[in-house]
């Protein structure tokens, strides 16, 4: 899991664009103790490499 923060850098994508990702179930998402949000690396890497084969 990283946080949703870091998760531009590795998708090179813009908040809405994760956003939207995010809200199409497609991301595996967490919450930390603290309370901010985290994403999984597995589901996000699996996403990029779809998009980047269609």
């Amino acid at each position: 899991m990283i946080a949703l923060e870091n998760a531009g850098v590795i998708s090179n994508l813009e908040r809405p664009a994760l956003e939207e990702w995010l809200n199409s179930g497609e991301l595996h998402r967490s919450q930390a103790p603290d309370g901010s949000a985290l994403i999984c690396l597995n589901s996000l890497l699996a996403r990029v490499r779809n998009t980047k084969t269609s």
